[in-house]
């Protein structure tokens, strides 16, 4: 298919939306917009050149940005998945052009096309049957929530991306199909995935010999004993082939989700309440977020009922059939001291609670703009016994970083998924000067989150992300794993990208695999 050369073509896809990451316009030969699995075989086999795959480009970590030239595969036109008699086709003409997707109504799932977004899937199914994964940014597409293996607030119940994928279809660099079913293919007692392509093909795969920690994670590939082949695939930001089709499974619609936003005048008396709250989880209770007093200032002008002592404030959102909880909830809210809480019973209520809670980073944002300013947020998640422990380190470099630059205007804002104990510390930066401090402050929280048993990926992946570490640049992703452990990922990725084409820089440098 032919190679789109256009300037304005390359250009959008040169940056992500960190807008941390830029590759140079000259080493980009093109956009290739595939549109069929059918497509996309050809581009692996006359592509002669290195591949950089894009969903949406919401990412944050530079995953999409090809900084090492050739071609770009926009996977944004992939948006119908292939025909099958068995199943209800279902065909919707979205924003992006006609979706199409097949529900088996026995089983509850959907065969879908990668490049079709979250909002696009919610509005095309019927209203019988949700997907149940949340991640916040809801203009990402499928492919690329299962590229990072995202989550999002309801992740505290319904567990990450991961959770619902039962099935992947996926092009690799030598052109064969894999079509993978969840439960088919496991890992041996030496650790190796033996498995097959559509056409017959051999493949033989030694999982990294790494450990993974228990906490919500989305940092390197999936490695566990007697893994499911599916999951090696998943969170593997497309390293080791490209998606071309992806089953989910779908759950019966529920009563819509009740809100209850809690206002306290301590960060203890918070934190209190959340860890009375997360033992409530199988019985409803799908999110627990936190924001801070910092956070809280941010967005006061767009909500000037929020209590003027508060410090701290708890949403938590819970199915509609639990309804018995919110009684507890008024103990529990008295027992803590909370200063007010808002209910949102109601869908006007819960359209409000909704703005609430995307406002703040739209007012981040909105401020980093107005002040040439700089964020440099966290993406860690710890065990729940170390999490207060990681907590006063996030108030620690709070308080070192704007003793050091002790100017008006905020330093930083804390704020997300509590309930996973995977909150996002964020510096609000103003100049190189405070940057480069900054960095040096977030090396020692991620080092921190490691030695506790934790990640320094809970949901965006690890990209092309470095750190400076001793004087040298090294991979995000060797504060995890080390050395060895990249080296186990680059060996994974050979047996499947031998040439080292696909995605280059992602998770590994391209040296790891020479």
């Amino acid at each position: 298919m032919a190679l789109n050369n256009e300037l304005a073509v390359i250009i959008p896809f040169l940056a992500d939306e960190s807008n941390a990451f830029h590759a140079q316009l000259g080493k980009v030969r093109g956009v290739h917009y595939p549109e069929s699995e059918a497509d996309i075989v050809e581009i692996m086999k006359n592509a002669g050149d290195k591949i950089t795959v894009s969903g949406a480009g919401t990412g944050l970590t530079g995953s999409r940005v090809p900084m090492h030239g050739g071609i770009v595969v926009s996977m944004e036109k992939m948006l119908r998945a292939e025909m099958r008699n068995d199943c209800r086709e279902i065909v919707r003409e979205g924003l992006a052009g006609k979706i199409r997707i097949y529900l088996d109504d026995e089983k509850n799932i959907a065969h879908v096309a990668p490049g079709v977004s979250l909002s696009e899937l919610t509005a095309a199914l019927p209203d019988n049957l949700i997907y149940p994964p949340d991640p916040t940014e809801t203009l990402a597409s499928l492919g690329g929530t299962v590229a990072t293996n995202a989550s999002g607030a309801r992740c505290f119940h319904y567990g990450p991306t991961r959770n619902w994928i039962v099935g992947l279809r996926i092009i690799l660099t030598d052109s064969e199909v894999l079509a993978i079913r969840r439960g088919e293919c496991f890992a041996d007692q030496n650790r190796m995935l033996d498995f097959n392509s559509e056409s017959g093909k051999k493949y033989s795969i030694r999982i990294p010999d790494y450990h993974m920690p228990s906490v919500k994670n989305a940092a390197g590939l999936y490695s566990k004993p007697g893994m499911d082949l599916i999951d090696l695939f998943i969170g593997s930001e497309g390293i080791l082939g490209i998606t071309t089709e992806i089953t989910i499974k779908l759950q019966p619609s529920e009563k819509e989700p009740v809100s209850d936003l809690a206002f306290f005048s301590t960060d203890e008396n918070a934190l209190n309440y959340v860890n009375a709250l997360r033992p409530m989880k199988n019985r409803g209770i799908l999110a627990i977020e936190y924001f801070d007093g910092n956070a809280l200032n941010f967005i006061r002008d767009q909500h000037p009922d929020i209590p003027p002592n508060a410090a701290a404030a708890i949403l938590v959102e819970m199915k509609g059939e639990a309804l018995d909880i919110l009684t507890e909830l008024s103990d529990m809210l008295a027992a803590n001291n909370a200063l007010a809480d808002w209910c949102a019973t109601n869908s006007p209520d819960r359209r409000d609670m909704k703005e609430f809670r995307h406002s703040l980073p739209d007012s981040v944002n909105t401020y980093l703009k107005q002040h040439d300013s700089y964020k440099l947020g966290t993406d860690f998640a710890v065990p729940a016994e170390k999490f207060p422990e990681m907590m006063e380190r996030y108030r620690n470099a709070g308080r070192k970083f704007r003793a050091k630059f002790p100017r008006d205007g905020p330093h930083f804002v804390i704020f997300g998924h509590i309930g996973d104990c995977h909150v996002h510390f964020n510096f609000i930066t103003a100049g190189e000067e405070e940057r480069t401090f900054a960095k040096q402050l977030y090396l020692e929280l991620a080092n921190a989150a490691v030695e506790m048993g934790g990640t320094i990926s809970g949901e965006h992946g690890v990209g092309k992300k470095v750190m400076q570490r001793q004087g040298r640049e090294i991979p995000y992703l060797e504060l995890m794993y080390g050395e060895s452990g990249l080296r186990e990922i680059a060996r994974v990725k050979a047996v499947l990208d031998p040439d080292g084409v696909l995605n280059a820089g992602n998770m590994v440098p391209t040296n790891y695999q020479t």
